[in-house]
């Protein structure tokens, strides 16, 4: 009995996961695309603007381009991390009034 109430739990947690994902995914709008790109391609400036010397995953030009490159990605599916120097408090509030 037990094996079967843990499955059926498991299997309810899994369907919430999904439809949560599936919801999140439906409620993007473009105006919200926009407006996070507008504000992720700055952080990737200003990441471009750091100096990155003492980043042995940024030392040379190439290696600036492809490591703030990654900030890209993880701005746009909301992933701001608020201790890097390219995400300021005030790019942070503007991103929270972004449409969803």
């Amino acid at each position: 009995m037990e094996t079967k109430a843990a499955s059926l739990l498991i299997a309810i947690g899994l369907l919430e996961l999904v439809s949560d994902v599936v919801s999140t995914l439906a409620l993007a709008s473009p105006a919200g695309d926009d407006c996070r790109k507008e504000i992720c391609n700055a952080a990737v400036s200003g990441c471009m603007r750091a100096d990155q010397t003492l980043n042995p995953l940024a030392r040379t030009e190439a290696e600036k381009k492809t490591y703030c490159a990654a900030f890209f990605n993880g701005c746009m599916t909301r992933e701001i991390t608020p201790d890097l120097p390219w995400y300021s408090p005030e790019m942070d509030a503007r991103f929270l009034q972004c449409p969803p």
